[in-house]
């Protein structure tokens, strides 16, 4: 059995040609979820006419490598393709260009997008009606509430985060403070299609009742959108939310673990020695501070 790092120095290649397209079940609950993920993460290359030599188009999702297990999962599920790596990053990408899978990336997303990126996938359905007899129709943009779906879920996976603020009366405070945040950021505008992300990102703050803002990045001048939502009111619907439409990259640890924190918070107890030491405990194994991974939850991903 190869190290796991003998395996990052190369491709892995997992390609199905048992799979047709009329096998994918068309009320997978993972099509909300893998667009939102897509949205966030990911992008679809397709080759310029010019180019002599022809390529298929290549759809990829950009994981961390601490989620290269999920990335593998999706890749199992989604049955051809390939990952590839890049250590440089510190990340591996989900591949996918056989036609095969190509077809049923077509099924899982097509009618299940938000944003802008839908210029993608309805060049590659183009790209697959011309040049494999193909009459896929393109779907237009999703409306319907985000509570409908996983798509919020995917796209929290690929630009949100989970973080809990302790502030101590030792630090200078003028009185203890414990809170929890999901931050969510995305870009302005698609750098393709120059279309804006105001829709979609207001669609989520408010749902999660709470302010839309715009961040300047001071090192290139570059704005994002930004929204944070900490009121109980927030926290309550994040909870609920997740609960029925699950994350699965490592998040999902971050956020069951600010989850204990936020109901002591929805309870009044957070500011309790327990609250106190919950809080402590929660803060020092989150994030980048997390050096433990169990992946179970990945079993409830399926097709």
């Amino acid at each position: 059995m190869a190290k796991k790092e003998d395996l990052r120095g190369s491709n892995i290649r997992y390609y199905s040609n048992n799979l047709k397209y009329s096998d994918i079940n068309k009320d997978s609950k993972i099509k909300g979820y893998l667009a939102g993920l897509f949205e966030g993460n990911g992008h679809i290359w397709i080759q310029k006419p010019s180019d002599k030599k022809r390529h298929n188009p290549r759809f990829c999702i950009t994981f961390s490598i601490k989620n290269e297990p999920l990335a593998k999962k999706l890749l199992e599920l989604i049955g051809s393709g390939f990952i590839r790596y890049k250590l440089q990053d510190n990340a591996c990408v989900l591949v996918v260009s056989p036609v095969i899978g190509l077809k049923k990336i077509v099924d899982l997303l097509n009618g299940e997008l938000r944003t802008p990126k839908i210029h993608q996938l309805h060049s590659l359905i183009d790209w697959l009606n011309k040049n494999h007899n193909t009459n896929i129709t393109k779907l237009p943009l999703k409306d319907n509430p985000l509570s409908e779906d996983g798509w919020l879920s995917g796209f929290i996976d690929s630009d949100g985060s989970f973080s809990v603020q302790y502030t101590k009366l030792e630090d200078g405070a003028k009185k203890r403070k414990i809170s929890c945040r999901l931050r969510i950021e995305q870009r302005m505008f698609d750098p393709i299609s120059n279309e804006s992300y105001f829709k979609v990102l207001t669609d989520i703050s408010n749902f999660l009742n709470c302010s839309l803002l715009i961040r300047k990045q001071k090192s290139t001048g570059n704005e994002y959108y930004n929204l944070t939502a900490s009121s109980k009111l927030s926290l309550n619907l994040i909870v609920n939310y997740l609960e029925k439409y699950p994350l699965f990259s490592s998040k999902y640890l971050d956020y069951k673990d600010w989850k204990k924190i936020v109901l002591l918070i929805l309870e009044n107890k957070h500011y309790t020695e327990q609250g106190i030491n919950e809080t402590e405990y929660v803060r020092n194994g989150m994030n980048r501070k997390r050096t433990y991974f169990n992946w179970d939850h990945l079993n409830l991903l399926l097709l």
